[in-house]
């Protein structure tokens, strides 16, 4: 009798799990797309290596910006203002005479120059080209993280929602296991049910509690990783 009594006190322990396992084996009703994608621009917003290469692409734009206005660079205006009022005399000597001739200078008021830089110019074109390649490369970087956090999000938030299911399946298998040995329990005490048995059933209920924990320490670490992409509690992110 009493091996009869544990044989169907272990299926119907095995029914629970297994009743429990059926109603929460698939994570995927659980799985919505549009809060994934919340949680990723969430990261976007946050994680420091997108805004770090978000300034990347941003200072190449600059850097294209600043090489096509540097195209006058080879130019260099110059000027020279000589007032009339100014003296301004050439002198020579005679030597046959000793005569002193003064000659005025021909240019007077304001005098103007233009001067350019052949080398210069010509390198111009390969700065702007130089640029343009660098925030190609920047954007280019700045798209693969994007895709690489963007998946980062997907996956953790998938192990979190594993995690979830799993200590529901361990709290539901905890529940049985101590619902089994109080079973158990009370027939030890009227005699119908031997120690062995008893202590079969502490345990199950020993072992399913330790499952339950293991699965919670899960859960929590399952979070704290999805968190650390979205700088933020997962509650506060509806």
């Amino acid at each position: 009798m009493n091996k009869k009594f544990l044989t169907a006190v272990t299926g119907i322990l095995l029914f629970a799990a297994t009743a429990t396992h059926a109603q929460s084996s698939s994570i995927v009703p659980d799985i919505s797309e549009a809060y994934i994608q919340k949680l990723i621009n969430v990261a976007k917003d946050y994680y420091p290596r997108v805004k770090f290469y978000g300034a990347r692409v941003e200072a190449a734009q600059n850097n294209i910006s600043k090489a096509k206005v540097s195209y006058l660079d080879p130019f260099t205006v110059s000027y020279i203002y000589q007032p009339n009022s100014t003296l301004n005399l050439y002198q020579s000597v005679d030597a046959a005479t000793g005569t002193v001739n003064n000659r005025q200078s021909l240019f007077t008021g304001t005098q103007l120059g233009i001067f350019f830089s052949l080398g210069a110019f010509f390198q111009k074109p390969y700065l702007v080209k130089q640029a343009k390649r660098e925030l190609s490369q920047a954007s280019s970087e700045q798209q693969e993280y994007i895709i690489t956090i963007s998946t980062n999000v997907r996956k953790r938030y998938y192990v979190y929602l594993q995690r979830v299911a799993s200590l529901k399946i361990q709290s539901q298998s905890a529940l049985d296991a101590d619902n089994a040995l109080k079973e158990v329990r009370h027939k030890f005490e009227k005699g119908e049910e031997t120690f062995d048995n008893y202590s079969r059933a502490r345990l199950a209920l020993a072992q399913a509690n330790e499952t339950k924990i293991t699965a919670e320490a899960n859960l929590f670490s399952a979070k704290a990783d999805l968190e650390e992409l979205l700088g933020d509690k997962l509650e506060n992110i509806k």
